[in-house]
């Protein structure tokens, strides 16, 4: 492999037996106003976090893709984290936590197709530390 190496990511659809811990995962490609959900294509099958629910490892399109990993716990808080891919480099790497999204890695000024990804998927975001 020169320099066409292939970027995967897992999709993990899981969730306890109890419901009280869940795990979900997303892949977008966003092209101008538009996102493509790339979480339903095929992929190999590996086992899931939790016991209930499935989980894929997905190959990475070129373009600007949103990786998107959401995790419940006990308590029903939910975490995450965003990273933002473009042809297959990091360009930003984002938390999600209490409502907030932070900006852990890379260049902030790059944080549209994130939030376009959130608005589509309705998570709801109350504040954006971009520093």
């Amino acid at each position: 492999m020169a320099s066409s190496e292939l970027l995967e990511v897992i999709l993990d659809n899981s969730k306890s037996k109890s419901g009280k811990h869940a795990i979900r995962s997303f892949l977008f490609q966003v092209e101008n106003n538009l996102i493509v959900d790339l979480s339903t294509s095929s992929g190999r099958n590996l086992p899931s976090t939790y016991k209930v629910g499935e989980s894929k490892i997905v190959e990475v399109p070129k373009g600007t893709v949103v990786y998107l990993t959401l995790k419940k716990n006990i308590k029903g808080q939910v975490r995450g984290r965003i990273v933002e891919l473009k042809d297959n480099k990091v360009v930003l790497v984002m938390n999600y936590r209490k409502l907030k999204l932070k900006r852990v890695e890379g260049d902030s000024k790059s944080v549209d197709p994130v939030k376009k990804v959130l608005d589509y998927l309705k998570v709801p975001v109350k504040k954006v530390n971009l520093r």
